[in-house]
């Protein structure tokens, strides 16, 4: 998947969870399926990347939904380039993503036996019990890695 595509992905996330928010409603987890809340930390960890500060965030939020529905009304698709300000936060976020996966690869790149041990392992089981092929099972692990990288 590419950077732009990630970043893309990560946008339709922080709007589901605006939206969420302001409507005052929950939203499926798409990986478990279950109804949660809105992940207000998620939400926080992007818009302090460009500086909204904890009492700028409503109208923040608002104004993104306004600008998505106005060009949902045009015909238009609300991408990145449609709002400088959250472009700048969702490439700040996925950076910061990117540098914790890092640490995770060049940890497996060490010398350190017992760690890429452990990843292949992991990695292995992925694909013999659970169907992944190696590509997917690496790219599970980096996933996880980042959301306890984000705890």
């Amino acid at each position: 998947m590419s950077f732009e595509q990630e970043a893309q992905d990560l946008l339709n996330k922080y709007l589901d969870e605006v939206e969420a928010m302001l409507d005052n409603r929950t939203i499926k987890d798409p990986i478990t399926n279950e109804e949660r809340r809105p992940d207000e930390r998620f939400l926080r960890a992007v818009e302090e990347k460009i500086h909204i500060s904890e009492s700028g965030k409503q109208s923040f939020r608002q104004e993104v939904v306004r600008k998505a529905m106005g060009a949902y009304k045009r015909g238009m698709k609300f991408g990145l380039e449609s709002h400088i300000q959250l472009n700048d936060a969702v490439q700040q976020y996925l950076f910061e993503q990117r540098r914790d996966v890092l640490r995770l690869v060049s940890s497996a790149k060490r010398s350190d036996e017992e760690i890429r041990t452990k990843i292949s392992a992991v990695e292995k089981r992925l694909v013999d019990e659970y169907g992944y092929d190696a590509h997917s099972a690496r790219e599970a692990l980096n996933y996880v890695t980042t959301l306890l990288a984000q705890e």
